[in-house]
């Protein structure tokens, strides 16, 4: 009898096509789909997933998948769900760098480069950069006007080798062969004017090869001190596992042996070292279970024709591909998918038959619309009006999309809608470094590091989180002298008695602020100075209070960047904070934040790059100039083939920004809006884009706007306020459907639901005390003990111990005293712990396992929310059951009661934790997980050097009752109800900031 599950795929199967069927039942030996955009991919990826469980005896866990990004793994994850429920958890579906980390995990001594190391910041590259370029052998690559000229197009080489698996002796074979060229090719012209001369395609490849020479040498001298300093790239993750997967035999037969079937997403946009790692774990056999789907004309995450280089590849590599086309397109009208084809279409050449045309399969009618502004603040009150009116119509807020080609006009249209009072969600990772709040907080660095810098001071002082008016800064301001400075004066009581200043608590809590944090700096981190500092003067509350989100997100972001600073040593005082951040400014890197999701239905305003995979039924594409898209000069700086197959003269060098306005084009469904300006607000001449005219204008409605632009003020769009973000319900909804609950959010939601709305939703910018990143470091070495005795069936030395510890501690952004002391207290610990484990690990366990359950919930608007959890270990008996889930607390060991909530302070946290872990592994959907067996293990002895171990057996009714108080939560948070709960000092350390937020809304 057909299952609830086997019913829900049968029915999806019986509504693909007849091209979608054949990639679905195709199962065996090496398949290639070229999915257009909305042909259902990950529709087929999914079902075929599905169906390989159902057709053969392969288990979940032998079927690996392999995604682009993060998003797109959680969203198969999901989809998946529906079709073999429980059983998604297991099957493996990573992104490449996700598949490299779980390697790292189960195979360190494959990976001695990442495990011995750290990776390297973006200004630890440029100082190794710099120090390379000084040497007197490097001279085309550091010009003597400007050493420093080549920095960044040389990390930037750098990177992309990487990233094609071009070691640093394949970039010599490169080389030579280059040189080879150069000897056929006619040096000298032979007849006419120029008889005799060089000719210029000598000499340009000449002047190549030797930048190429130089390059060559920079990236042996880079890679040398790079692991000299026991650093590495992001790119190395993935170089490391192609060489340990080529070097290390077995741990290469153990993944092919376990992984039957892989399939990997978004094949255009995988590089040269992702390439690798497929041919090396589908090596095994002549005809390998290798599923392939990606669309040339969507390939926008590499460089240059490197997308069409990835289907000649695998042809190469796979002979005998079955080769699949999907054509039938559910997402866009026809009028949309012609359009979007004549941008892209070729009339010959190898992309010919890549780019082919897509036929519209579930919307009857669409428009293509164009309209040119005189000026572009009228452009963008327009782009505000229309979505106004796109609601008005009925389109919902999440149906509509402001696409767009830079972070910076990401920000601008979010603004702009918010000001309207539109709901609307800025999908890009902003960068801060210029942003108020961080001046202001510089602003705080410079005053306290620079005692002579009056500037600085009297900057700060304007700040209105002090709560001294601009009548009392104008008194104080009069009253400096030679002989009294600023700082001096708002000090001194009887002073400003004297100038009649009326605020003088005010103003004398900041030179109390100012010189207490002077005397921190002498014997505190940074981190916790600017902590110091920002809490006390009242700015973190200040900002908190005005817009919460923004506040959160740049703020939070700061300080997890001087915590940053701390930890890897390149900051020990605020002066070194202050250095960073001008390096910063110097090498053009910004300081990227990402924003809050604000609301689940709320307009979506993104760069194109962050449109891939999203569909929306109206799409507005402004700014359409050809500055913007498709006119930027790109400097080359180096002539590296980076593709084996391909001539890249060949290729348009305009054709990447097509296939990312190709992109842009086909999220939209219905509606698709163009618009541009001919003035920009510095008065500047613009043009429309290049891209633009190669579209055939027949698809293409152009508006006269005369008549609109006499309506339009763009003052009135900025003079509006945005309403306060935090009370809209939809953040916590969306914030729920994206995070779901952990242990630690419900437990902070049960504290008090204000605890977990600036905790968890919000995550209120904090640096963390030292009990806590004591913690942290003790669950690390835990983590390290445990996994070399999975792997060995030997517990660590005490030296292996101290060295763990070591590690996770100079990870942490702690002073020299603290160390030492952390160091101290817990090698102490551990070492007494390590040894009462002795004879009590299980033959096999795993650590840090990480699991994403979902439960129904019966609520029609939330009808499941995500449970996630990170266990310490599970044990395992030699049947592959789970015993115990084992659970490692630091800190004084507690009582069985006081784990239980059962004495007068306690809460009840520790056990609810289990009870949580019990109910994951109860939905993980194995027989052999369902473990209600948990033990809290006490790393730290008693006083007597006792270690503490407390065990409990969860029963079903604890489970169910917590099934249900999870239900209960969620539908509070749905419906708002949460927001009523009491918020004085005694229920949340929040409280202040509540009763401030609400009295502003008020």
């Amino acid at each position: 009898m057909e299952t609830d599950l086997e019913k829900v795929f049968t029915e999806a199967y019986n509504a693909l096509n007849n091209e979608q069927k054949v990639a679905v039942d195709t199962i065996e030996g090496p398949v290639m789909v070229i999915a257009g955009p909305g042909t259902g991919k990950t529709q087929i990826l999914t079902l075929r997933i599905a169906n390989i469980l159902l057709k053969t005896d392969t288990r979940p866990e032998n079927i690996l998948a392999l995604t682009f990004t993060e998003s797109g793994a959680k969203a198969m994850r999901e989809r998946l769900h529906r079709y073999i429920g429980a059983a998604s958890y297991k099957v493996s579906i990573f992104t490449f760098h996700g598949l490299a980390q779980r390697l790292i995990n189960e195979h360190p001594d494959a990976y001695t480069r990442v495990i011995g190391g750290a990776p390297a910041s973006d200004l630890q590259k440029i100082a190794i950069l710099e120090s390379i370029l000084s040497s007197s052998s490097i001279k085309l690559l550091s010009p003597l006007g400007n050493r420093s000229y080549y920095v960044g197009p040389i990390r930037h080489m750098l990177s992309e080798l990487k990233k094609e698996y071009i070691t640093p002796d394949a970039f010599a074979s490169i080389i030579a062969k280059q040189e080879q060229e150069l000897l056929e090719i006619e040096q000298y012209h032979t007849k006419g004017a120029h008889k005799g001369k060089v000719r210029s395609e000598f000499t340009k490849k000449e002047s190549d090869i030797a930048k190429n020479r130089e390059l060559l040498l920079v990236y042996r001298q880079y890679e040398s001190l790079l692991g000299e300093q026991k650093l590495y790239d992001f790119e190395d993750m993935i170089v490391e596992t192609v060489k340990a997967l080529e070097s290390n035999e077995a741990m290469l037969r153990e993944l092919q042996e376990n992984y039957h079937y892989v399939l990997a997403d978004e094949h255009q946009d995988v590089n040269g070292s992702q390439n690798r790692i497929l041919e090396l774990l589908c090596s095994f056999h002549e005809q390998p279970n290798i599923f392939v789907v990606g669309d040339e004309k969507q390939a926008i995450y590499r460089f240059q024709g490197a997308s069409l280089e990835n289907f000649l590849y695998f042809e190469d590599m796979f002979p005998n591909t079955k080769t699949i086309g999907l054509t039938k397109n559910y997402r866009s009208g026809q009028i949309i998918l012609d359009a979007a084809h004549s941008l892209v279409a070729v009339e010959d050449g190898p992309l010919k038959d890549l780019r082919i045309p897509l036929e519209a399969s579930a919307i009857a009618s669409s428009v293509v619309t164009h309209r040119a502004f005189s000026h572009q603040a009228i452009e963008d009150a327009w782009v505000v009006t229309q979505v106004q009116d796109l609601i008005a119509e009925g389109i919902e807020h999440k149906e509509i999309a402001v696409i767009v080609r830079t972070n910076r006009e990401v920000e601008l249209f979010a603004a702009l809608l918010r000001k309207e009072g539109i709901r609307a969600h800025a999908s890009a990772d902003g960068d801060i470094l210029d942003h108020p709040i961080t001046h202001t907080v510089l602003s705080f660095v410079d005053t306290v590091t620079h005692a002579e810098d009056e500037n600085s001071l009297f900057t700060l002082l304007h700040g209105s989180f002090w709560g001294v008016p601009t009548d009392d800064l104008i008194r104080i301001a009069r009253a400096r002298s030679y002989a009294e400075s600023l700082f001096e004066i708002i000090g001194d009581k009887e002073k400003l008695a004297e100038i009649g200043v009326v605020h003088l608590e005010e103003t004398l809590h900041i030179a109390h602020v100012l010189s207490e944090a002077r005397s921190m700096s002498a014997v505190h981190g940074p981190h916790r100075v600017l902590e110091y500092m920002l809490t006390e003067s009242g700015f973190v509350d200040f900002v908190l209070t005005q817009d919460p989100l923004e506040g959160a997100r740049v703020v939070r972001r700061l300080y997890d960047e001087v915590e940053n600073m701390v930890a890897t040593n390149r900051a020990a005082t605020l002066h070194d904070v202050r250095t960073v951040f001008a390096l910063h400014r110097e090498h053009r890197l910004p300081l990227n934040a990402p924003y809050i999701a604000s609301a689940t239905d709320a307009v979506q305003v993104l760069t194109a790059h962050k449109s891939k995979g999203l569909e929306f039924t109206a799409v507005l594409i402004p700014h359409a100039v050809d500055s913007v898209w498709g006119g930027g000069s790109k400097r080359t700086y180096f002539n590296v083939p980076l593709t084996s197959h391909l001539d890249a003269e060949a290729f348009d060098p305009v054709d990447d920004e097509r296939r990312l306005l190709y992109v842009a084009m086909t999220r939209a469904k219905k509606i698709l809006s163009f618009s541009y300006a001919r003035t920009n607000a510095d008065g500047r001449e613009l043009i429309a884009s290049r891209l633009f005219e190669d579209i055939d204008h027949t698809y293409i409605e152009t508006h006269d706007v005369s008549k609109e632009e006499e309506s339009y003020n763009p003052l009135s769009v900025v003079a509006k306020k945005a309403p306060v973000a935090v009370m809209d319900i939809s953040l916590f909804t969306t914030h729920l459907a994206q995070k779901g609950l952990s242990a630690t959010a419900l437990n902070n939601y049960l504290h008090s639901p204000w605890d977990y709305v600036y905790r968890n939703v919000l995550h209120i910018p904090h640096i963390q005390e030292l009990p806590l990143q004591f913690g942290t470091a003790m669950h690390g070495v835990m983590e390290y003990v445990s996994s070399v005795y999975a792997q060995t069936q030997v517990l660590p030395s005490a030296s292996q111990v101290k060295a763990a510890l070591e590690r996770e501690l100079s990870k942490l952004p702690v002073s020299n005293d603290e160390f030492v002391r952390l160091h101290e207290k817990g090698l102490q610990s551990l070492l007494l712990y390590v040894a009462h484990m002795e004879g009590k690990m299980p033959q096999e366990s795993k650590v840090e396992f990480s699991m994403h359950v979902l439960l129904q919930t019966g609520i029609p608007e939330f009808p499941e929310v995500t449970l996630t959890g990170k266990l310490d270990r599970l044990d395992f008996d030699a049947a592959g059951t789970v015993i115990q889930v084992m659970d490692y607390k630091t800190g004084k060991p507690k009582t069985r009661n006081e784990i239980e909530g059962a004495t007068k302070n306690s809460n009840g946290d520790y056990k609810r934790q289990l009870t949580f872990y019990a109910l994951l592994l109860s939905l993980y959907g194995d027989e052999r997980y369902a473990c209600k067996t948990g033990v809290l293990s006490f790393i730290e002895p008693d006083a007597k050097g006792n270690i503490h171990e407390e065990v409990f057996l969860i029963t079903d009714e604890e489970i169910e009752a917590l099934k249900e108080q999870i239900i209960g939560v969620v539908q509070d948070i749905v419906n708002g109800r949460f927001l009523e709960a009491p918020c004085e000092s005694e229920d949340t350390d929040y409280a202040h900031l509540v009763k401030m937020l609400l009295a502003k809304v008020v």
